[in-house]
């Protein structure tokens, strides 16, 4: 572990992060700028780039980058990208440097928390705005004068802050204020002369006509060009509404005149506030984070990433005043900007990470946001005077006090329940019969194909009637269906075999599949128990996993998700009993039915990594072996109608192009984050309406079940860092490996792909209702209560039209 949180090892690992999140969408617009500059620059020059005709309104520093990508030919958005990577990364090896000075236990976890920060990610990695490299150019500005007691460097790194964005004026009156109390008046203004003219030798090429005054009317421009009260930024004017004209009055005085007073003063109070604490460098940090807030919270005509600098100074001061309330005052400042941040990101750009309904959420939070953030900078004026909130020890004096953690090594220990074998057997057993009985009641109904069985089921049944068809991807299906054959056929055979036992109708091909969702309970119940090694804890998970909706309306259709889902929690289970041979078989089929079986693989490390020590075994060479033999003999019909391996390996291509390369629309779709929340569900089925009564199969989650989860994987999340239990810990883990990759789907995705991360919602859930064991009847007896409230709207039944309108909670379940 120590070798982990050596500073190459780190940023290697961050580095590796950050470059992953590149590849999803930018921001349209700014995107496009860029290239579109790149080219530009490549083809005119310097001198030429600005123009009257095109918008051409930013500030030379960055122009530089893009001039020689143009050149070089490397006009794509990875590159575009790279260098504000670089730059976070050096700004949080400049904050690990600062910090580590006072506070070298927290400098590690200063450099992950700034550079791994979602605010961070999302503006460099995602969007691809360029904030964070004036970001690193104004903290050289301050390190130099805290750290290296160099003026000179200090406003000669500030002046290459202020080329790349103006923006970086804001917090020159804190290295102007230092000067003048620091330095003689002669090196202050021979630093000053150098910044001046490092401003002006670098935008000197770019204004060869007009060197003197090129610059400052390209500013003016540039401020008048988005003379509104605010720009999507979540800040006072928020109040009064964005995108209103800020020559608007109030007491006869224009709002951009208001702003600038605001401003003045805040700049005043700041200036005050450092006057006094001059001598003590650790309020350089401080006061250059309440100016870079400042910035953004008062003046009007200010986009939402003004705010960006102030994260890594905010973050420095915590750490070298050992503040916890500066620590959760930069948390909470991370989460308002992030919301603040998605907002125009949604607004402009519509691919898979837009949602209306967080669209709209998003705007309404907007006017609470911006009086919080005036709040933070008041606050952190009188921060040293607040009350000791301590937040963060109050949490982990709980957390630890729901956990015995005997000196000679971690032993989960939980409030004693008396509960006999006999007992638990019986509750056992009438979980799984309660499964059963859910999941083949009406199994039959409707008889025709819905949703995607007009693929994997009218397949199934093709094969079982030996049409060859269905392994040639170039023929046209019957009006209406389609030859399934995008996913691996595993699926398909379990179908064929349920037709060959219970005729060709629609119980034959479901039930399967809903055999295999009641296997699932078992063996939710199983992992739960042998990680904790405590049986209420497995019948807790197991019990709460068979009341979700969502894996109950997938585990009564014949798709490929029942299956998939059972041979990965059974490859997995096998695993942590060392069960190699039948894991990696497990394993294979669970690939033989979906490709996303693959994301399990990082679980089958973390498992030998934290439960079996990182012992090598031969049997650990089945994992490479065993998976593709079962994968190919799973097409063992395809080559039985005498199709050869190159049409197996054509297949194979066909697959990965149709999910790479898939353009489509579907009114049910939804983004991989809105899963947790239950926003978007799918209609799988509905019927007309006939006598007042009407029949829909909707795939919802239990609104109890998701949400209280979702409460739980945190909370476990928690119990499992204070509490060092790395068992807890791979729940956790596993919870977002299997649905946080479709991050990087280029498809689109639904709610149902959500299903892998559920049985580890509910383990966390059975897991924290184990340590809180006053809430357990309750929100077992909730959760019960709801899901027999849905239960006909899951399966299909026929009820009237009263009580399926009582369904639709929210707008986005319709």
């Amino acid at each position: 572990m120590r070798k982990f949180f050596n500073l190459p090892t780190l940023i290697l690992f961050v580095l590796a992060v950050r470059i992953l999140f590149s590849f999803l969408p930018s921001f349209s617009v700014d995107m496009g700028t860029w290239l579109s500059w790149a080219n530009r620059l490549s083809t005119l020059g310097f001198g030429k780039f600005y123009s009257e005709a095109v918008w051409t309104q930013y500030t030379p520093g960055f122009l530089y980058w893009l001039w020689l990508v143009g050149k070089a030919g490397w006009v794509n958005e990875l590159v575009i990208k790279l260098p504000v990577i670089v730059a976070d990364i050096a700004t949080g090896v400049l904050i690990w440097k600062v910090v580590k000075k006072k506070n070298p236990n927290f400098a590690p976890i200063a450099f992950l928390v700034y550079v791994l920060g979602p605010v961070v990610i999302f503006n460099g990695s995602v969007w691809g705005q360029i904030d964070g490299i004036m970001t690193l150019f104004l903290f050289l500005s301050v390190y130099y004068l805290a750290e290296k007691e160099n003026i000179l460097l200090s406003f000669f790194f500030w002046a290459i802050a202020f080329l790349i964005k103006p923006q970086a004026i804001a917090i020159f009156p804190v290295l102007l204020l230092i000067g003048f109390k620091r330095y003689k008046i002669v090196q202050l203004l021979k630093a000053s002369f150098a910044g001046l003219l490092a401003i002006f030798i670098g935008s000197l090429a770019f204004f060869p006509k007009n060197p003197i005054f090129g610059l400052p009317q390209l500013i003016q421009k540039m401020s008048a060009f988005y003379a509104y009260t605010s720009v999507f930024a979540f800040n006072i004017w928020s109040l009064v509404g964005m995108w209103k004209p800020d020559s608007l009055t109030f007491l006869k005085i224009p709002f951009v005149l208001w702003g600038s007073l605001f401003l003045f003063l805040s700049v005043i109070i700041t200036c005050v506030f450092l006057w006094r604490r001059v001598k003590d460098k650790k309020y350089y940090y401080l006061a250059a984070a309440i100016l870079s807030l400042a910035f953004f919270v008062f003046p009007t005509r200010v986009h939402e990433r003004y705010i960006f600098p102030f994260f890594a100074f905010l973050l420095t001061a915590a750490g070298l005043f050992k503040s916890k309330k500066l620590l959760e005052i930069y948390f909470l400042g991370q989460l308002l900007n992030l919301i603040n941040l998605y907002h125009p990101y949604a607004y402009y750009t519509k691919n898979f990470l837009r949602s209306e309904v967080l669209l709209k959420f998003t705007a309404t939070l907007a006017p609470f946001i911006g009086a919080t953030f005036l709040l933070i900078y008041i606050l952190l004026i009188f921060w040293e005077k607040l009350p000791k909130l301590n937040i963060f020890d109050k949490l982990i004096k709980f957390f630890k006090s729901t956990t015995s953690v005997p000196k000679k090594g971690f032993r989960d220990v939980f409030p004693k329940i008396n509960l006999s074998n006999k007992i638990s057997k019986t509750l056992l057993l009438a979980i799984l019969l309660s499964a059963l009985a859910t999941r083949i009641f009406s199994l039959g109904s409707p008889k025709n194909e819905y949703f995607d069985e007009v693929y994997h089921a009218f397949t199934a049944r093709q094969i079982l009637n030996g049409n060859s068809k269905v392994w040639e991807w170039w023929n046209t299906p019957p009006e209406g269906f389609a030859y399934e054959w995008t996913h691996p056929p595993l699926a398909k055979l379990g179908m064929v075999l349920g037709m060959k036992i219970f005729g060709d109708n629609s119980f034959g091909w479901r039930i399967p599949g809903a055999i295999l969702g009641v296997g699932t309970v078992f063996l939710v119940y199983l992992i739960a128990k042998s990680l904790f090694k405590d049986e209420v804890i497995g019948l807790v998970s197991a019990f709460i996993f068979s009341l979700d909706g969502l894996a109950l309306t997938m585990s009564r259709i014949g798709m490929n998700d029942p299956y998939i889902l059972f041979f990965i929690l059974l490859a997995i289970y096998l695993f942590i009993k060392e069960k190699d041979f039948f894991s990696a078989a497990s394993f294979g089929l669970a690939l033989a039915s979906k490709w996303s079986a693959f994301w399990a693989a990082p679980i089958f490390f973390i498992i030998w990594l934290v439960l079996r020590k990182m012992k090598l075994k031969l049997s650990l060479f089945w994992f490479i072996i065993l998976p593709p033999l079962v994968y190919l003999a799973s097409y063992i019909p395809m080559f039985l109608t005498k199709h050869d391996l190159d049409i197996f390996i054509g297949v194979q291509k066909q697959m990965w192009w149709y999910h790479t390369r898939l353009k489509a629309t579907h009114p049910y779709t939804s983004a991989w984050w809105s899963w947790p929340f239950d926003v978007r569900p799918v209609y799988l089925y509905t019927s007309e309406e006939v006598g007042g009564m009407v029949s829909r199969i909707y795939n919802l989650g239990n609104p109890i079940i998701f949400w209280f989860g979702l409460v739980s994987v945190f909370v476990s999340a928690v119990y499992s860092f204070i509490n060092k239990n790395k068992n807890l810990a791979i729940i956790v883990l596993s919870y977002f490996i299997f649905f946080v990759p479709w991050a990087l789907s280029p498809r689109i995705m639904f709610f149902y792909h959500y299903l892998p991360s559920l049985p580890f919602l509910a383990i966390a859930t059975g897991y924290v209702l184990r340590k809180q064991p006053k809430l357990l009847i309750g929100i077992l007896t909730i959760g019960l209560l709801v899901f027999i409230y849905f239960y006909p709207h899951w399966a299909g039944l026929k009820i009237p039209l009263w009580l399926d309108k009582s369904y639709y909670w929210f707008p986005s379940w319709r």
